[in-house]
């Protein structure tokens, strides 16, 4: 039986940036109507990799080749002429231009008027792109202002505009990140047609059950080294873990349901807090969950009340639940943190009042402070002075953490803590999340993902469109069918 030879190749790609070794020695197949899921932590050089293929990096060592060719793109558009699409987790689309003009950017069909004037074929750019969004099944009028889609119909302009410019590899990174999951089966839909007119397709993602569920290959990275490979089927879910971490499944899970709740911390209409508890808010994307954490902590403009250890109060700011021992973590980390300021700045900026002697600042106490709380929450590297915007996605969220530490919380708000992070910081802030509980702290979270809900939380808030629709608790039907069901599947 003949194989196939593979639509490109990476063989022995390194890259190194300064004394960081990003990639060492990595080797990966791309073949035509298959997806190959590209795995691994925050740093193992996933990154690094496509943007190699999409001819944003160079590697300093290795070759790369499409259809047995050695190739060398300096330039993403080089390598956009061989058929190779990157679409990145933040979408590149113009909002203020129409479906059609996104969809053909760059490749805009012209006419000449008189046969000389240069001028854009509307009609040819509008017909271009309908043929286009119609072969993934995309119901939208060509001439909307894409301002208007949700991101789920963005992502899909991304890849008509991809197959506009004929891809023959096509990669995508974390693309279900916000996605619900009627999103999700659409997209799945999509790269299946995909895969059947020969398209291959590099899948990066944090979710594993996804990756069970969509990949033909895995191959897993590791401190920008190769770990493992296999193809369907040959690697469980905590086979990959142990891979991607050198640890094993259950160390990366955090079980709620262990505590002992104590005094009341915070009381709404749709919930109540104790002290050492963590309860749960799940919900598809638009379910209200978000809206809920925004009342508790006063960023809505309803002022609506509510009991903090006891008392009734009405937050008219964030600033005023911070003062009174709230702690948010915002679903969007850029706006829980300044990402131009250091990983100091960023963990005593609400806490400067306490840190102030009558000089000034006490750059003693705070330097104290900060690298006691840096090693508590594990913040990597150990740098106090590093901008923000350079940490990895969990380490962000282990500094918003850890400036809630420093000002002594006693509740924290959570939308989405574990977004876009990969399995093992996302054990981390489990953990870290559990200690606080334990040590009578309490914490409402929010997340669109069952099984981390249901695991973490000692009790569940189920949400649909703005309204309460369940509660789960760990004396009753504690189970993911049950919370599937109270979401409408």
């Amino acid at each position: 039986m003949t194989v196939a030879a593979p639509l490109a190749s990476a063989s022995g790609i390194s890259k190194r940036f300064l004394a960081t070794q990003a990639l060492d020695d990595v080797s990966f197949d791309i073949y035509a109507g298959e997806v190959h899921a590209l795995i691994g932590e925050n740093g193992a050089g996933k990154s690094t990799l496509m943007k190699i293929l999409g001819g944003i990096y160079q590697a300093d060592g290795g070759k790369l080749r499409i259809d047995s060719v050695d190739v060398s793109y300096a330039t993403p558009a080089a390598a956009l002429l061989s058929g190779i699409v990157v679409i990145p987790q933040e979408m590149r689309v113009v909002p203020a231009q129409t479906v059609a003009e996104n969809v053909l950017l760059g490749q805009v069909p012209v006419r000449r008027r008189w046969g000389v004037l240069p001028e854009i074929d509307w009609s040819a750019l509008r017909a271009r792109a309908a043929e286009l969004v119609g072969r993934l099944n995309l119901d939208v009028d060509v001439e909307t202002p894409v301002r208007r889609l949700g991101y789920a119909e963005r992502q899909l302009v991304m890849i008509a505009r991809a197959l506009g410019r004929s891809a023959r590899i096509l990669v995508l990174d974390e693309p279900t990140a916000a996605l619900e999951a009627r999103e999700v089966d659409r997209l799945f839909d999509v790269i299946h047609s995909l895969k059947r007119d020969g398209v291959g397709i590099v899948y990066v993602s944090h979710r594993l059950d996804e990756v069970e569920r969509i990949a033909d290959r895995v191959t897993v990275l590791r401190d920008g080294r190769k770990v493992g490979q296999g193809i369907r089927g040959a690697l469980s879910q905590s086979d990959m873990i142990h891979l991607m971490t050198g640890r094993d499944l259950e160390e990366t899970l955090h079980h709620g349901g262990k505590r002992v709740s104590g005094a009341p911390l915070l009381d709404d209409d749709d919930l109540n807090l104790k002290s050492g508890e963590i309860v749960g808010l799940a919900g598809l994307l638009g379910s209200g969950t978000t809206e809920m954490l925004r009342r508790l902590y006063g960023a809505n403009k309803d002022n609506h009340p509510i009991k903090v250890a006891g008392e009734r109060i009405s937050f008219r700011s964030p600033a005023e639940a911070i003062a009174r021992g709230l702690g948010v973590v915002p679903g969007e980390r850029g706006l829980g943190l300044i990402m131009g300021l250091t990983v100091r700045e960023n963990i005593i900026l609400p806490n400067l009042d306490r840190l102030k002697t009558a000089w000034g600042l006490d750059r003693k106490a705070i330097d104290i402070l900060v690298d006691d709380l840096m090693e508590t929450v594990d913040i990597r590297p150990r740098d106090p002075g590093k901008p923000v915007r350079e940490l990895s996605g969990g380490n962000q969220q282990k500094v918003i953490f850890a400036r809630w530490l420093a000002g002594h919380a006693k509740i924290l708000l959570l939308d989405e803590p574990t977004h876009g992070i990969d399995v093992g910081a996302k054990a981390q802030v489990h953990k870290l999340m559990g200690k606080f509980a334990a040590d009578g702290g309490g914490i409402v979270f929010a997340s669109s993902e069952m099984v981390e809900v249901l695991s973490v939380s000692d009790s569940v808030i189920a949400m649909r469109a703005g309204n309460v629709v369940a509660r789960l608790t760990r004396d009753g039907d504690y189970t993911e069918r049950a919370l599937r069901e109270a979401l409408g599947g």
